[in-house]
């Protein structure tokens, strides 16, 4: 969810484009305005949203105090980090990939920047979310089976 609000600048002209709702030219001027003026805005909002989230989840599961979260803190710092690394690479693959060609199918004058980097980036990135949460303690398992 986070990366999907992190890519809105993107997202909306690529969609609207598509719809025919506007024209190539329009939604690629639009494109350029929120990527190129307001990127940073969409990503601290992303990350504000993620962090948000990270906190209601862990209070959820009994860490509500400094205490609690001192006594937890490898698991926070794991999940923080898996989280983390999912954001990224989920916003690289959708953002850098999957708009980037979208758009150009859509009529976006997109093909002047060379996009190539962000497929093994991204697969990068996936790897490390899935080797992070394969060495996580207790990854796949339920507490319950471990008794």
């Amino acid at each position: 969810m986070s990366a999907l609000a992190a890519s809105l600048c993107c997202t909306t002209p690529v969609v609207l484009a598509a719809a025919g709702i506007t024209s190539a030219a329009i939604a690629n001027n639009w494109g350029n305005l929120l990527y190129g003026d307001y990127r940073w805005h969409f990503r601290l909002a992303a990350m504000g949203l993620m962090l948000f989230t990270l906190a209601a989840y862990f209070r959820s599961r009994g860490v509500c105090t400094l205490r609690e979260a001192r006594r937890e803190r490898n698991r926070i710092l794991n999940t923080t980090l898996l989280a983390v690394l999912i954001f990224h690479a989920l916003y690289v693959s959708w953002t850098y990939v999957a708009l980037h060609y979208l758009g150009i199918a859509a009529g976006l004058p997109w093909e002047q920047w060379d996009e190539r980097w962000a497929i093994p980036v991204s697969l990068v990135l996936l790897g490390a979310a899935g080797l992070a949460y394969g060495l996580a303690p207790g990854a796949g398992s339920n507490a319950a089976d471990a008794s």
